[in-house]
Formats: structure tokens, sequence, C-alpha cells
């Protein structure tokens, strides 16, 4: 869908190496904690002490009746290159690790309206994040009058220069799935990266 990749896989856990923006971004897709506890240590090690951004995004299944709010399925992180997707819904125990990198005050975490996803991570898998900004409203503060409800893939395109396609069918497909398709994980990917890119420009650049 946006471009080459490559991966591997175990029978939980898959690694993709995908290419987007000329930049190769290592996935990983998990629904074991021991694997996202072990990418939140590595994460933790590496920005120690240091105040980092890091690009936040979920995805549920369609809700297509006012009745129903499915939960949300997925998790997705991206700090520079380095992208992990869980999937709550399959999780075997809630990663003790992760939830200590979500709460670590050197991490911001970054997406539009991204406070909404936060609050359903608290409110249904009892996952709390430290502190947040919301990149649609640091860049509507920081240029009046150039937005009136920017996307993210409108912010992309105008801050970094980022082309994201982002077709309805995989929006709107089954993320509960257990398996995710190339094309979910290249979404949910690319999601999360281009709202770290976003936030680092906005937030650490200037």
């Amino acid at each position: 869908m946006y471009s080459s990749y490559s991966s591997t896989r175990s029978d939980t856990t898959t690694k993709y190496h995908i290419n987007f923006g000329g930049q190769t971004i290592e996935t990983t897709v998990t629904n074991k904690a021991f694997v996202a506890n072990e990418w939140a240590t590595s994460m933790l090690s590496k920005y120690s002490g240091k105040q980092t951004v890091v690009g936040l995004d979920n995805e549920w299944k369609p809700n297509f009746s006012p009745y129903t709010n499915n939960k949300s399925a997925t998790l997705q992180l991206c700090i520079d290159n380095t992208c992990l997707i869980v999937q709550l819904f399959y999780l075997d125990e809630i990663p003790q690790t992760l939830k200590k990198f979500l709460a670590n005050p050197n991490f911001t975490f970054v997406g539009v309206e991204v406070g909404e996803d936060i609050l359903k991570l608290k409110n249904q898998y009892g996952l709390v994040c430290s502190s947040q900004v919301d990149i649609r409203d640091v860049a509507k503060n920081k240029w009046p009058g150039r937005f009136s409800r920017p996307g993210l893939k409108d912010l992309a395109n105008e801050i970094c220069g980022l082309y994201m396609p982002k077709p309805k069918h995989v929006s709107m497909s089954n993320w509960e799935a257990r398996e995710l398709s190339v094309s979910q994980v290249e979404y949910a990917c690319i999601d999360a990266y281009a709202s770290y890119k976003i936030g680092h420009k906005l937030l650490m650049e200037n």
C-alpha cells in the first residue's frame, strides 16, 4: 500500500521493516507481554534522562451502531524509526514495563486527538500515560488561520512533507483480527510514525 516491506514471523510476534518517506521503520507486532516489555526496556534505556516525544495511536473495530463502543484493539507507539504495535485485544497479560514506559515523565505522547486515545487506554486497560500533546492544537496555535480542523494526513503533508494514503477499507477493517494484514500493519505503523515526526518537528526542533 505504501511501499515495500520485509517481515519475520513467530507464532505471536512479527517483525516488519516498513519503508515510508525515505525511511525504514522497524516495526514489531505482538500480543505477548514479554515482547512489549522488551521493547519498552530498550526504549527506556536508549532514551534514559532525555525528553522524548512518542507517537501514539490506537485502532479499534469500527462501531457500526451508536450503541456499541468497541475496545481499543491495538496500541501503536513510535520513537524515531522504531515502532511497536501491541494487539491489546489478545494480550496474555498487561505488560508491566510498558506501563512504566507510558508513565515515565520524560516521554510526551503525541497525536491528533491523542487525549481520546489515552483515555480509552486508561479506562479499558489501566494504562496511564505521563503527559500528552495534541499536535493538531499545537499546529493551529503556531500558525493561526492556516488550518481549520486538519487531520493527521493534512499535518503530515504540510509540516513534514509526508504523503499518507489513508484508505477507508483499511481504516474501517477488523482491527480485532488475531493476525493483522500487511495493509493494517503498514497503516497502523505509519499513523504512529507520522505522529512522532510531526510532534518532533513541532516540539523538539524549534
